[in-house]
Formats: structure tokens, sequence, C-alpha cells
């Protein structure tokens, strides 16, 4: 009977498993360009790697908890340059752009207090002046070069966009980067420690209901707590199919290669391994937060026979 139920489990856990479809689109050009060949990802997804560690006398229980929050604020940082024959012009011309551009903006409901500007640096810029009969090329000083970001922070994640825009009216086009902000994770920690506590129970539960120990003493606890910026977790590949070229000896032709566009996308952490994801399904982009219990017992040894 036991040998029918364990057959019957298995055949479940392969049709689950199959019913799974999934479609690769050209994401799976990457492995191909980039010469990535982790095995890893050829793992079944029902495996959870993290369930129990046991001797016949220690008994770990390991839970790995994650969720997906989308971020309470986001910081837009934008570059721009002037270049000028002096410093002081570079300067002011700079910060005309700069003035009209916040003015420009807080017109659509940004603050002063919601932005910084950055001196970053003020360098000289040189040339070549060069000479075609003597064949020379002199280095000179041709001007300066001042550059600031612009240091912006919104709550809503559409008024980026909205920036960017605004910003190209100023020629400032260099999006140096967008950080996500959360407001409070020290309540988002305490929120994933209830949640891996409750999966604990459940396992610690189901462990000692089949294998019937002795719990010796008080048991041990540690957990640890992380988050995860979308930054770092953007991939990207070119997706393409090119014929080839055969050179022979007496072959005159000059390869030129067309420009194959590269995409980026997100992707996040992967969920093998994790015993319970929360929000798995929202496709906003924010910051993953992760919660690993882990709890120790001491266990008394069956008598040998």
């Amino acid at each position: 009977m036991k040998k029918l139920t364990l057959i019957f489990l298995l055949i479940t856990v392969s049709f689950l498993s199959l019913s799974k479809a999934q479609v690769g689109g050209n994401q799976v050009y990457k492995d191909r360009n980039n010469n990535d060949y982790s095995t890893s990802r050829n793992l079944p997804e029902f495996i959870n790697t993290n369930t129990y560690f046991a001797t016949d006398s220690t008994l770990i229980v390991t839970v790995k908890v994650l969720i997906n929050k989308t971020a309470d604020r986001y910081k837009l940082t934008l570059g721009l340059n002037e270049e000028a024959a002096t410093p002081k012009i570079a300067i002011e011309n700079i910060n005309r752009r700069i003035s009209g551009f916040m003015k420009r903006i807080s017109s659509i409901g940004i603050k002063d207090e919601d932005i910084f500007v950055d001196f970053i640096s003020q360098t000289k810029i040189y040339d070549y002046n060069v000479n075609k009969d003597s064949q020379t090329a002199v280095q000179k000083m041709d001007g300066f070069e001042t550059k600031k970001n612009i240091i912006i922070t919104v709550n809503k994640h559409s008024m980026i966009e909205k920036l960017i825009s605004e910003a190209s009216d100023f020629q400032i086009y260099d999006i140096i980067k967008v950080d996500y902000i959360s407001n409070d994770i020290d309540k988002i920690q305490e929120e994933l420690l209830k949640e891996a506590y409750s999966v604990f129970d459940k396992k610690k539960e189901n462990y000692f209901k089949l294998f019937k120990k002795e719990i010796i003493g008080s048991p041990t606890a540690s957990s640890g707590f992380t988050y995860v910026f979308p930054k770092s977790q953007y991939q990207n590949y070119t997706a393409f199919e090119s014929a080839n070229v055969t050179y022979g000896y007496d072959t005159k032709y000059v390869r030129k290669e067309e420009r194959k566009s590269k995409t980026f996308y997100y992707d996040g952490t992967d969920y093998t391994g994790f015993d319970k994801v929360i929000n798995n399904a929202d496709p906003e982009v924010g910051i993953q937060y992760i919660m690993n219990l882990n709890v120790k017992y001491d266990l008394k040894k069956n008598k040998g026979k």
C-alpha cells in the first residue's frame, strides 16, 4: 500500500511540473550569445532545497521567504554638461538650462526640496591644430566643460518618464540612474519574519508527526534579512540569425556588420528553493526582500535494539 501511495505521489508531482507550460521568448538567445552554461537554471521548479537537515540527535529546519514590493519613492539622477570658452560662461549657460528645467517641472508638482543640483566637475578641453604640409598635429586648449547632475525625488513611478521628457527640452539627455527607496524596511522585516515562522510551524509539525522524535531542551534559532534592488537584476541579450561568409585566398570582400539591437529586461531573484513567495504575480518592478530562518533542535536518540 505504501509503494502505491509513493508511486501516486511521484506521478502527481510529474504531472504538475509538466502542466506548467513556459514560453521561452527571445531571452533564450542570452545563453547562446553570452556562453552562459549555468546548470542551476535546469533544476525542476518543484524542487525545494531548503527543508530539513536531521541526524539521530539533531534537527535543523530552514525556511526561506521572499516578498516583492513596489518602492515608496524614486530618486532620478540626470546628467548634463556645457562647453564654453571660459569657465564663467560655461557655468552661466548650464545654470540657465537647469533653472529653466526646474521652473518647468515645478508646474507639474515637483517641489524645490525634492531637487538637488550636484556640481560634478570643471575641466579643460583640448583639441589639435593639424598642419597638412608638415604632417604635424599640435595640441591646444579649446575651452572648458562644466558637468552637473540633477537629483529629483518623486512618489510615483509614472513621474519618471514625464521628467525625462521635460528634461529633453533643455538638452538634458543623460539618464544616469533611478534609485528605488523604501520608507519602512523595519516593518517589512517584521512581517517577513512572521511569515517565516508560520511556514516553520507547519514544517515542524509535519516532521514530528512523521518521525515521533522527542525534543531535548530549548531550540536555538537564527535569522537573516536582506533586500535586492532592481539595478542589479537586469539581464541583456542580442537576438539575431546571421549567414556566414566564406573567405578564399583571392577574396577581396570586406565584411561589414549591421548593428544588432541589444535587449535589456528585468530578471528578479530565482524563486527556486523558496518556501513562500509573496506578490510573485505583480508585474511592477520593485524591491525584493528575503528572510532566512534556521531553527535547531536537539533530539533524544532512539534506543538501539
